[in-house]
Parts: C-alpha cells; structure tokens; sequence
C-alpha cells in the first residue's frame, strides 16, 4: 500500500471516532461510497484491460473501505 492512501485511511478512521453527530456520520459514509464507486468503476477497467496486479491493488483497497463501511454500520447500531 502507499503511504498516501494509508494516511487517508488513518484519517477516515479518527474523523470516525471522533464523530458524534449524524451530520458526520452521513459526511464519512458519503465519502467512504464515493471511493468505493470510483473502485468498483476503476476495477471493472483493470479487469477489461486483463491489467491482474492493478485489480488486486484496487481490491485490497476497497477492502480497506469496506472495513470502514463496517465500522459505520456498527456505530450506527444503537446500544
């Protein structure tokens, strides 16, 4: 993985502990659907092009998102 995207994972994941209104929670998971559409758009080309590594690439991301996707799901759920 690249530091960069790293970093922008660390960042979603603090900005998602440290939400406490549903106004956040809806700006993460807006955010967080935008990369997974631009992944799935971005895969779908990497799969067409028979581009293997860059696909794997992207999947290994977007299970970084989908652990995030997850996250909001769980704090969503009332206890």
């Amino acid at each position: 993985m690249d530091r960069q995207f790293l970093m922008e994972i660390m960042e979603i994941n603090e900005k998602l502990a440290e939400a406490q209104s549903e106004a956040a929670m809806k700006e993460i998971e807006s955010i967080v659907r935008a990369k997974q559409k631009a992944f799935t758009d971005n895969v779908s080309r990497a799969f067409e092009q028979d581009d293997f590594e860059e696909a794997k690439e992207i999947l290994t991301k977007m299970r970084y998102f989908s652990n995030i996707e997850e996250k909001i799901k769980l704090k969503k759920i009332p206890l």
